[in-house]
This record gives structure tokens, C-alpha cells and sequence, in this order.
């Protein structure tokens, strides 16, 4: 009996989260085909999308950029934001995996933009502690610490994630005496 394309998704998401990056990939690729067969381009672009999560894993940045790259397309052609952000997401860590620091600081912008229009705070945060990670790796500080109050200053006023974080980048000014 065939495994449908559900539950293919399933297993490769939970070998990906054991480590187990190879049989993810196998898992993932069903999915590819069967979603091709069937001509659903959503679940396509999420294959593709998740494949090349696996693939920037497994140290395949090519194929990883041209996997995310085409799904990116896909959503677009689709208009779904959401999976558009997601996907320009794990393309700007592939980008950083290939040092191609300027696009991905492109895409981690782009995929916060998309999210805060679309009113997922919380994963426009991501992007933001992402750019914000890429920036100090560059050892812009400055740069580092703009791009993580940009992705504070768009959660809800009454998050307390936001109350907390707006604390701990203000303690460095207390001990000095600023503020």
C-alpha cells in the first residue's frame, strides 16, 4: 500500500528533526512527485521548500538555492504570502551558508516585510534575530543591534516578549549610566 503524500511529509519532518537528513530528503522527494503527478502546486512549493531546508543541512547549498529558489517562484505565482516569507526565510540562510551575505540580508528583510503585512509578528521576529545574528558574524554591532529593535519594535505593544526584550537591550545603557 502506497504512504500518501501527508504522511511522507510527516516522516520527513520527523527524521529532519532526528538528524536524520538523508531520509528526510527521501521523504521530501516522495512528497515532490507525488504533489507533481497530482499538478498541486502548493503542496510542490512546499516540497520543494522543505527539501531545500535538508539540503542546506546536508551541505548541498546548490541544489538547496535552487530548490528554495523555485518554490519561491511557485508561491508567487500563487500569491501566498505566508509561504513566500517562509521560503525567503530559509533561502537567506542558505545565502549566509554561501556567503552571499548582501542577498541575504535582502531576503531576511523581504521575509520580514511579508510578515508584518501579513500580521505574523512573531516570524517577522525570526527574520529579524536572523539579520541581526548575520550582522554580528560581520561584527557590524551597530547593525546587529538596529535589526533586532526593528523586529521588537513590530510585536504587539502588549507582548511581554517584547517588554523583556526592550529591557535587556537597555541594560548595557543602564550600567553605563545612559538611557
Amino acid at each position: 500500500m502506497a504512504i500518501s503524500s501527508e504522511k511522507q511529509q510527516q516522516l520527513g519532518i520527523e527524521a529532519f528533526r532526528a538528524g536524520d537528513y538523508e531520509e528526510a530528503q527521501v521523504h521530501f522527494e516522495a512528497v515532490l512527485e507525488m504533489a507533481r503527478a497530482e499538478g498541486d502546486r502548493r503542496k510542490e512549493a512546499e516540497a520543494l521548500n522543505d527539501l531545500g531546508v535538508v539540503q542546506k543541512e546536508m551541505d548541498a547549498l546548490d541544489i538547496a538555492f535552487e530548490n528554495l529558489q523555485t518554490a519561491l517562484d511557485i508561491y508567487g505565482d500563487l500569491e501566498d504570502d505566508r509561504g513566500e516569507g517562509i521560503t525567503l526565510g530559509n533561502l537567506g540562510k542558505v545565502e549566509e551558508a554561501q556567503e552571499k551575505y548582501e542577498d541575504a540580508i535582502q531576503s531576511y528583510i523581504e521575509a520580514a516585510a511579508i510578515f508584518e503585512e501579513i500580521g505574523e509578528t512573531e516570524m517577522a521576529m525570526y527574520c529579524w534575530q536572523a539579520l541581526s545574528r548575520l550582522k554580528m558574524h560581520q561584527k557590524d554591532w551597530v547593525g546587529a543591534i538596529s535589526a533586532y529593535e526593528e523586529g521588537i519594535a513590530h510585536l504587539p505593544n502588549s507582548s511581554i516578549k517584547k517588554k523583556v526584550l526592550q529591557k535587556l537591550l537597555q541594560a548595557p545603557f543602564n550600567l553605563m549610566g545612559r538611557s
